[in-house]
């Protein structure tokens, strides 16, 4: 198989150039973390401390504690982003929500059922997951 090859540039909100390029065996793993570094870096604001920037912060852990009013139940995407714009007051793109629910699908933390029309998502009950190796991948 030939070498791949991705490219992704971007600016900050303080106006500083981002690029990244990355050439090889390219991995879903390698790739979700570029776009977790985008993301991160993409959204700061110039006079951000460090305190603002924790990791509590941001979206993959809020949406994981979001999950928690999700336990014992089937859902969809769609009111889990309802959720987290009503918990958060902030706006958050659907496909943002999938990518991260389809994360934790792969990690074991949700089972997914249904089809890509309309995939239904269950919390996997206390006690089988641990949230500590989720966050170590």
């Amino acid at each position: 198989m030939p070498a791949r090859k991705i490219k992704v540039e971007f600016f900050d909100d303080a106006g500083t150039k981002h690029t990244i390029t990355i050439e090889g065996n390219l991995t879903k793993e390698k790739i979700n973390r570029v776009l977790d570094y985008v993301e991160l870096m993409g959204r700061l604001q110039p006079t951000a401390t460090s305190a603002d920037r924790s990791y509590s912060n941001r979206k993959f852990e809020r949406i994981r504690d979001i999950l928690e009013e999700f336990r014992g139940r089937t859902f969809k995407s769609t009111e889990v982003q309802r959720a987290y714009e009503h918990r958060h007051g902030e706006q958050i793109p659907l496909s943002t929500v999938c990518t991260y629910l389809s994360r934790f699908a792969d990690r074991g933390v949700v089972v997914r059922s249904g089809s890509p029309a309309e995939w239904l998502y269950t919390v996997k009950p206390q006690g089988t997951i641990s949230w500590d190796s989720v966050f170590s991948r």
